[in-house]
């Protein structure tokens, strides 16, 4: 005679199995509402488990937790402080459903948006449906993603919110330059209003992590493979082998198989995957590009700054403000290439 395995025996699953949510990183158990572990089931936010917060960096990193994961501490961040908010935890489930393959590191191609994928799923079934059967309205859900109103969640006025937060600090783990434990850090953050506010010395250690996550942006570790995946996905593009809007619900792995499959493109995937290293990233001072080079050009860096007693942390620590500067110059034009 056997016996059932009640999911409790495992606390810290994903997949909305059980009643409750224990996020590891920031050790916050969060009770699920049905809504939640209903959602949780549904394949487009399944899918987002099989697509890498990190994307190409996933080949030369340890940067490998999924988009799902990012999500959920995200939403363990929101049940925290707005516990009763049915909506706004509802929209931090649902806030990055679109993510294409590899996360970010396909924006840059036409027709790839998925803040417009997200709005999409929103909208439409399966997630339509259960959000309606529960009682929440699609299009409310899509607002709160996009900051209507201002929230925890997401800003327009470069203050640090969960979304951000919870990227920095996974990013942090990952990289082994976490100062402290992060439900450590949690405990020092409160709501102010809208906002999240910290005090000055773990406002400028998180000031840290956000340069460090900028420098990583513009890292051959992170740039490299991004660029190139981008590139080859873009031939794959152009040879009709698929659209951008396939895209909106492929996972890592399907892309992938697709890259080592097109002719025109498994070669140089195959480079990728097992020879990244070589890959040569500088920083372009004119037109010093060498042949052949992708040329990216970095305008914009995640560089939303902690509150502290409703100041922005670089108008009362002048550390912070300096490192903020010091990220700043980080943004310019690069080129990748493949060793010679």
């Amino acid at each position: 005679m056997t016996t059932l395995v009640e999911q409790r025996d495992y606390p810290a699953r994903l997949d909305g199995a059980g009643a409750i949510l224990w996020e590891p990183l920031w050790r916050i158990r969060t009770e699920l509402w049905p809504v939640e572990r209903a959602l949780l089931t549904c394949e487009p936010l399944r899918r987002l488990h099989f697509v890498c917060h990190g994307g190409g960096s996933r080949l030369t990193t340890h940067h490998t937790h999924s988009r799902l994961q990012h999500t959920l501490g995200v939403f363990a961040l929101i049940a925290h402080f707005c516990p009763h908010d049915d909506l706004l935890r509802v929209a931090a489930l649902l806030h990055d459903v679109g993510h294409a393959p590899f996360s970010h590191a396909l924006e840059r191609l036409n027709g790839v948006d998925h803040h417009r994928w997200t709005v999409e799923r929103i909208l439409s079934p399966p997630i339509a449906d259960v959000l309606t059967q529960h009682g929440l309205e699609p299009q409310s859900v899509v607002a709160c993603i996009e900051g209507q109103p201002t929230s925890i969640l997401k800003n327009s006025d470069d203050i640090l919110h969960a979304d951000h937060l919870d990227s920095w600090v996974r990013s942090a783990q990952a990289g082994g330059i976490l100062p402290q434990p992060a439900h450590e850090i949690l405990a020092r953050l409160h709501l102010a209003g809208p906002h999240l506010e910290i005090d000055v010395g773990m406002a400028e250690a998180l000031v840290v992590l956000i340069v460090a996550e900028a420098r990583f942006h513009c890292s051959a570790a992170n740039m490299g493979p991004n660029t190139v995946l981008a590139h080859l996905v873009q031939r794959v593009l152009e040879a009709g082998e698929m659209t951008a809007d396939d895209l909106a619900t492929m996972t890592d792995a399907e892309v992938q198989r697709r890259l080592f499959e097109t002719p025109a493109t498994q070669e140089e995937a195959n480079r990728l995957w097992y020879r990244p290293q070589a890959i040569d990233v500088r920083r372009l001072e004119g037109d010093d590009a060498p042949p052949g080079a992708h040329v990216v050009r970095v305008d914009r860096l995640y560089l939303a700054m902690p509150l502290v007693d409703g100041e922005v942390v670089t108008r009362v620590s002048p550390r912070a403000a300096a490192m903020l500067d010091e990220a700043r110059q980080l943004l310019g034009t690069y080129a990748v290439s493949w060793r010679q």
